[in-house]
Formats: structure tokens, C-alpha cells, sequence
């Protein structure tokens, strides 16, 4: 029984000395930044995913046309991932999908703003 108790005490000193760093305030703090980061990354994801089935039924809804302006296709879909060549092309992907492979839905835009076509895709 003295064995397990000598036993016990050697692990609990190894223990909290080697765990010691890790609960430093400059390690919590590492830590929590490391959490909220990765809380506003899934958000980010739910919402990317949420935009682009927006995106997906409106594209295949009577309501989209030639002409529509971008605030009124946010209004509709929300933000897009990415607003690439100086705005006139814009990028709605599941976070499924990368920028190389899967599925994407473009907006191309006229230089006076206007909504000239649109097109989904899928890479492989």
C-alpha cells in the first residue's frame, strides 16, 4: 500500500511539472485565441455553406436575370467566398469545395455593375 501511495505522489510531481508550461497565462491566453479562432472559422464555413444554397436556388428560380445588380444578388444570397477580377466575377462554393476542385457557382458582372450571366460548376 506505502508503494502505491510513494507511486502516486512521484507521478502527481512529474505531472505538474511537466504540465506546468501549459497552464502559464501566456499559454491560456495562446490557447483561447486558438478556440475563438476556430469558433469563427466553423462560423464562417456554416455560412459560406448557407450563401451558396442560396446561391444554387436562386440560380435555378425564375427571379434571376440579366441586369440584376450585386447588392440586390446579396440581398438574395448573401456575400459571396470571393469577389475576384476587380469585382466582376463573383465565387459562391460549399466549404466543401476548394477554388481548384468541386463544385462553385460564378456571377459575372458588367463593368457598370450589372449581373451579365452566371454558371455552376463542377471540378474535378
Amino acid at each position: 500500500m506505502r508503494q502505491i501511495a510513494i507511486f502516486i505522489m512521484i507521478v502527481s510531481v512529474f505531472l505538474s511539472i511537466a504540465l506546468k508550461p501549459l497552464f502559464a497565462a501566456g499559454e491560456i491566453r495562446k490557447l483561447t485565441g486558438l478556440s475563438a479562432s476556430m469558433d469563427r472559422m466553423a462560423k464562417e464555413e456554416k455560412v459560406e455553406g448557407e450563401n451558396y444554397r442560396k446561391a444554387k436556388e436562386f440560380i435555378q428560380g425564375p427571379e434571376i436575370t440579366e441586369g440584376l445588380l450585386g447588392d440586390d444578388l446579396i440581398k438574395q444570397c448573401g456575400n459571396p467566398v470571393v469577389e475576384a477580377d476587380n469585382g466582376l466575377r463573383w465565387v459562391y462554393k460549399p466549404p466543401t469545395s476548394t477554388f481548384f476542385k468541386g463544385e462553385k457557382i460564378y456571377f459575372f458582372f458588367s463593368d457598370d455593375g450589372k449581373l451579365r450571366d452566371w454558371q455552376q460548376v463542377y471540378q474535378d
